[in-house]
């Protein structure tokens, strides 16, 4: 017994070093993500009530010419008819993922979107008069931006809260937004899924790796607990019955 007691602590304390850093994030991780507010994580404190439009169905352009319009290749998934910046849009998206806005009156396709109604598009959805800081056109994924379309407009706000909007320039919608806390949630949700490259994929290697290592660890501890606590139970044992009877 003395010789798996010795193994025992062994193990129990190499594995605690080698995850013992890993487990402390995990706990603070989910700490701080759970006392995070999960609105202002997602920046709905700087959105702006929808804007009333008058949509004008019964003067808008039948589907097959906004479809036509729209000059998609491929199967049509959806026609839908929505408000945008002000005016009766459709939104024509294909089977493929693929998506452009036509003018539901005039017939006009309004995608790619320029610069210019990026700032535009931004402003009415945030949340008060403040005019937009900057704007940057993105060809490639970033570490805030990802899994989503491109190239896409990024136009930031001095809110505060580093808001940052970002639009599809192909599409003319809404893709992300972005804030101080978000990236704050996004940074403590990498070293908690320990996926260091896109933060996404929680099956990562190193995830599996250490949370078996980390079993391990705790198993070994608990055979360690019980282990010991035999043996100070047969000591107190043999102790009582060592006592000479009066």
């Amino acid at each position: 017994m003395t010789a798996v007691l010795r193994w025992t602590a062994r193990i129990h304390k190499w594995l605690a070093l080698f995850v013992g850093i890993q487990i402390v994030l995990w706990v603070a991780g989910g700490a701080m993500m759970s006392l995070l507010d999960i609105d202002r994580v997602h920046g709905d404190h700087h959105v702006a009530p929808p804007p009333v439009v008058d949509l004008g169905i019964a003067d808008a352009i039948p589907v097959a010419r906004a479809v036509e319009a729209a000059g998609l290749s491929g199967p049509v998934r959806s026609v839908t008819l929505m408000p945008w910046l002000g005016r009766a849009v459709y939104q024509v998206e294909t089977y493929a993922g693929d998506s452009a806005l036509v003018d539901a009156h005039g017939g006009e396709r309004l995608t790619p979107i320029s610069e210019e109604t990026a700032i535009a598009l931004a402003e009415e959805f945030h949340l008060g008069d403040l005019p937009a800081q900057s704007v940057a056109y993105l060809e490639a994924a970033t570490t805030e931006y990802r899994g989503a379309p491109l190239p896409a407009w990024r136009v930031n706000f001095d809110d505060g809260d580093g808001t940052s909007l970002y639009y599809g320039a192909e599409t003319g919608l809404l893709t992300s937004r972005r804030n101080d806390e978000w990236r704050l949630f996004d940074f403590v949700w990498m070293l908690h899924i320990m996926g260091y490259q896109d933060r996404d994929d929680f099956n990562t290697i190193w995830l599996q790796g250490f949370a078996l290592f980390s079993l391990v660890t705790v198993f070994a501890g608990l055979l360690l607990l019980f282990i010991r606590m035999r043996r100070s139970l047969l000591v107190a044992l043999s102790q009582a019955q060592a006592k000479p009877r009066t």
